[in-house]
C-alpha cells in the first residue's frame, strides 16, 4: 500500500524539480538575450539565421501540404453535409475554430517539433558528448549565448511564421473546397469573416509564441543536460520530443479552459 504512493510521491517530486529547472533555464535565457555581448552578436544572428532557413523555410512545403489536405477534406465535407441542413453559416466557424485556432497551431508546432526539436536536441547531446560544450567554457564563451539562445529565438520566430502560413494556405484551401462544392467566393469569404474575431487572431498569435518557447526550450535543455556518452544523444532527443509534445498538448488545453 505505501509503495505505489510513495512511487507516485516520487513521480510528483521529479515533475516539478523538472519544471523548476525549466523555468531556471528559461530565466538564463532571456537573461543571455539582454546581456548578449557585442562581440557574439554577429556569431549569433547568423546561427539564428541558421536555424531560420533549417526550422522555417525548409518546413514550408510540408506544412503548406499538411494545411491544404485537411482544409480541403474538412470544408469539402461540411460544405455538402451543412449545406442540407441550411447551416452553410457554421462553415466559417468550423474552419476558424477547428483549424485556424486549434488544428493548425496545434500540427504546426508537433511537426516543426518531430522534425526541429528533435535535432536540436541531438545537436547539443552530441556537443555535449564530443566535449565541445566544455570546450566553449574553457574559452570563456557561454554556450547558452552561443548555442541555446539562437535556437531558442529561431524556433519562436520560426513557429509564429509558420502558424500564419498554415491559416493562409487553410483558408484558401478551404476556398477551392467550397468552390469545388458550388459555393461562390464572396459568400465563402463573407462567412469566414464573420465568423473571424479578435480573440481568434490573439489566441493564434500567443499560441505562435508559446509554443516555439516550447520547442526551443525543451530540446535544449535536454541536449544540454545529457552525458557524456554517445549513447546518450538518442536518449536526449527521445526525451525533446517526448517533453515538447506533451507540454504543446498541456498548453493546448490550458489556452481552451481560458478561452471559454
Amino acid at each position: 500500500m505505501i509503495a505505489p504512493i510513495s512511487a507516485i510521491g516520487r513521480g510528483i517530486s521529479r515533475w516539478v524539480s523538472t519544471v523548476g529547472a525549466l523555468a531556471r533555464f528559461l530565466s538564463v535565457i532571456l537573461v543571455a538575450a539582454v546581456r548578449l555581448p557585442a562581440p557574439g552578436r554577429k556569431v549569433v544572428w547568423r546561427v539564428f539565421k541558421d536555424q531560420i532557413w533549417f526550422t522555417a523555410v525548409q518546413a514550408i512545403p510540408l506544412l503548406a501540404i499538411l494545411s491544404a489536405i485537411l482544409s480541403f477534406l474538412v470544408i469539402s465535407q461540411a460544405v455538402k453535409e451543412l449545406g442540407r441542413l441550411g447551416a452553410s453559416e457554421l462553415i466559417g466557424t468550423l474552419l476558424v475554430l477547428a483549424i485556424v485556432r486549434e488544428l493548425g497551431p496545434l500540427l504546426t508546432a508537433l511537426t516543426v517539433a518531430g522534425r526541429s526539436g528533435t535535432a536540436i536536441a541531438s545537436e547539443l547531446a552530441t556537443n555535449r558528448a564530443m566535449g565541445e560544450i566544455k570546450a566553449l567554457e574553457g574559452m570563456g564563451i557561454d554556450p547558452v549565448h552561443y548555442i541555446v539562445l539562437p535556437r531558442f529565438g529561431g524556433a519562436v520566430i520560426s513557429i509564429f511564421g509558420l502558424i500564419i502560413l498554415f491559416d493562409i494556405v487553410a483558408i484558401a484551401s478551404g476556398l477551392v473546397a467550397a468552390m469545388s462544392s458550388g459555393m461562390a467566393t464572396t459568400r465563402y469569404f463573407e462567412i469566414v469573416m464573420r465568423s473571424l474575431t479578435f480573440q481568434d487572431i490573439w489566441i493564434t498569435i500567443a499560441k505562435g509564441f508559446v509554443f516555439g518557447g516550447v520547442i526551443g526550450l525543451l530540446p535544449s535543455f535536454q541536449g544540454l543536460a545529457a552525458g557524456g556518452a554517445s549513447t546518450d544523444v538518442p536518449v536526449a532527443a527521445s526525451k525533446a520530443i517526448v517533453g515538447s509534445m506533451l507540454g504543446i498538448f498541456l498548453l493546448s488545453v490550458v489556452f481552451v479552459l481560458f478561452s471559454i
